[in-house]
């Protein structure tokens, strides 16, 4: 039971870490989940369980950003049926959750259609290293975007669905979803908060989104008692992790420094290639 403890925990901190760090929560976890002894326990488990803990590690995580952004979540909200009430459907409220609901698009068609073909065909422990390199050299290279000054009361069509398709992409295990976001929006001329703050944003409907797609299939297994408490246990580190690591994306992000995390995730993809291709 103690090595089911610290396999959660540890697979609860890299989900807390790197699902809004721009380091690729997927690809982390699939190359450690690879990993000889922690895979040896995983699949002591039961391998039709593994889809339950990753889930719930989502979960975790989508509580963290909710939590993070509950001002502008409840001003969203509130606003949105303020306008309906009085049928002022051009209003900030409304136009961002149209503008939320556009960028959602690409990665919903990619996550409906093509995520068990993406997974069967790049779920290799080397290509997923290879994409955690590519990620990094993306990362690297935000450093060469112009910082711009657009707010999200200025967002177009165009920004959001700029970012949608970076969402799209970042499907690929091993390619950040914030990170690939945050660089789009700052391509397409957002300022480094309002992009962060987007990319945040954008996160609740995708997580939330592939929670109830994976979900009906995630309590197929049974699983013990003590391993459920071990997990809720391991989902609120998760949480308390992830929300600590959105505040430190969001430092970042103003300091325009996403290159830090773009020289980390090029060195771990190269050492990881190496340890798998051995």
């Amino acid at each position: 039971m103690f090595h089911i403890v610290i396999v959660f925990f540890v697979l609860a901190f890299i989900q807390g870490v790197a699902e809004f760090l721009p380091v690729s929560s997927s690809g982390h976890l699939a190359i450690f989940e690879n990993l000889p002894a922690m895979k040896q326990v995983l699949t002591g488990i039961g391998e039709e369980n593994n889809l339950l803990i990753n889930v719930a590690l989502h979960v975790a995580t989508l509580v963290a950003v909710v939590i993070f952004l509950r001002k502008d979540i409840a001003g969203l909200i509130k606003g949105f049926f303020i306008s309906v009430k009085n049928k002022n459907f051009k209003s900030y409220e409304c136009r961002m959750l149209l503008l939320l609901v556009i960028a959602s698009i690409p990665a919903a068609l990619v996550g409906v259609f093509l995520n068990s073909k993406i997974e069967s065909i790049f779920g290799t422990p080397q290509i997923i290293s290879a994409f955690l390199m590519i990620n990094g050299i993306m990362l690297i290279l935000t450093k060469r975007i112009r910082v711009k000054s657009r707010k999200l009361e200025e967002m177009g069509f165009r920004q959001a669905l700029i970012a949608g398709i970076c969402q799209g992409v970042a499907v690929m295990p091993g390619i950040s979803r914030s990170g690939s976001t945050i660089a789009g929006s700052l391509l397409a001329g957002l300022s480094p908060e309002a992009a962060a703050k987007f990319s945040f944003l954008m996160s609740i409907p995708v997580i939330l989104g592939a929670a109830v797609l994976e979900g009906k299939d995630a309590f197929s297994g049974n699983i013990e008692g003590s391993v459920w408490i071990a997990l809720l246990a391991a989902m609120v580190f998760a949480a308390v992790v992830a929300f600590f690591s959105v505040k430190v994306l969001f430092y970042a992000v103003k300091k325009v420094r996403l290159d830090v995390f773009g020289y980390y995730t090029l060195l771990a993809g190269a050492a990881f290639f190496a340890y798998f291709s051995l």
